[in-house]
């Protein structure tokens, strides 16, 4: 197959319309169609072009100037632009495409014929190289591969000075630390409080009444016991529930009450700085 190939890229880089013979036709027409099939367009439209020549037979010459026509429809072309961090244009660029010199400097802007598929491509400019891959699709005319050598300038400040803004706080208002505590604990003695209060209700035997502190059941009967026992638990959830209200109200009036604004608030002083390696702001003081 290498073999095959060698011949045939030989055949249509060097063979001349005067000295074509039949034979040769044969062999373009027969290899160009193999070249076809494994996805090299472009040496497959070299061939065909050689045997597309009036010193080929006309059947020959007819099918392959019909198979160059198709191929140029087909056949991908890329552009390859080389530019310096700032933005120029950097002519004095080799390019190579999965190994192979193709462009030796980006002068004329003309776009190159490749064939479908994955590619790597290679910039050198004064030692330094750039990889780009890429996956070109058949019919795919004139895409532009950019790279840039070289990384932007630091951006730099007039003079070399730094302007300084200075940032200033607003008022700030501050609640005492002891009413947060007070409200949160008083909300968790209400919860608690309530929850008593049902678990004590719903302990009270059906057969006691709780409006009248009676129950339907002879003397000595547990039903009493039992009743007692759910009325206790539902008191002490009232007396904590009730605390706990007091405590969010008393807490709730001593927050805002104990509050304590600030009017001169510290100032804070933020300057840009610039390195080769980044930039960003300083600050001296506190926000």
């Amino acid at each position: 197959m290498k073999n095959a190939l060698a011949m045939a890229i030989l055949l249509a880089s060097s063979t001349a319309v005067a000295d074509i013979s039949k034979e040769e036709c044969l062999d373009a027409h027969s290899h160009g169609q193999d070249a076809k099939e494994q996805g090299k367009l472009s040496l497959a439209r070299k061939l065909f072009m050689t045997c597309a020549q009036s010193a080929c037979p006309s059947l020959v010459q007819g099918d392959c100037a019909r198979f160059a026509d198709d191929l140029s429809r087909l056949q991908p072309s890329l552009s390859f632009v080389a530019r310096d961090a700032s933005g120029a244009d950097l002519p004095d660029t080799t390019v190579y495409v999965d190994d192979v010199l193709v462009v030796t400097r980006l002068d004329d802007g003309k776009p190159h014929d490749i064939d479908p598929g994955k590619h790597v491509i290679r910039f050198n400019n004064e030692g330094h190289e750039q990889s780009v891959t890429v996956v070109v699709g058949a019919g795919e005319k004139g895409r532009t591969i950019n790279v840039t050598f070289g990384s932007p300038a630091a951006p730099s400040t007039a003079g070399g000075v730094a302007p300084t803004i200075a940032v200033k706080k607003g008022p700030t208002v501050t609640h005492p630390a002891g009413a947060r505590y007070l409200i949160w604990g008083g909300g968790a003695a209400v919860a608690g409080g309530a929850a008593l209060v049902v678990v004590g209700m719903l302990r009270v035997p059906s057969n006691c009444s709780i409006s009248s502190s009676q129950c339907a059941a002879p003397p000595g009967d547990p039903s009493f016991d039992k009743a007692s026992s759910a009325m206790s638990m539902a008191n002490y959830g009232w007396i904590l529930g009730s605390a706990g209200v007091a405590a969010v109200v008393g807490g709730t009036i001593w927050y805002f009450k104990g509050s304590k604004t600030t009017k001169e608030s510290p100032t804070a002083l933020v300057s840009p700085w610039v390195s080769p390696t980044g930039a960003g702001l300083a600050l001296t003081g506190s926000l």
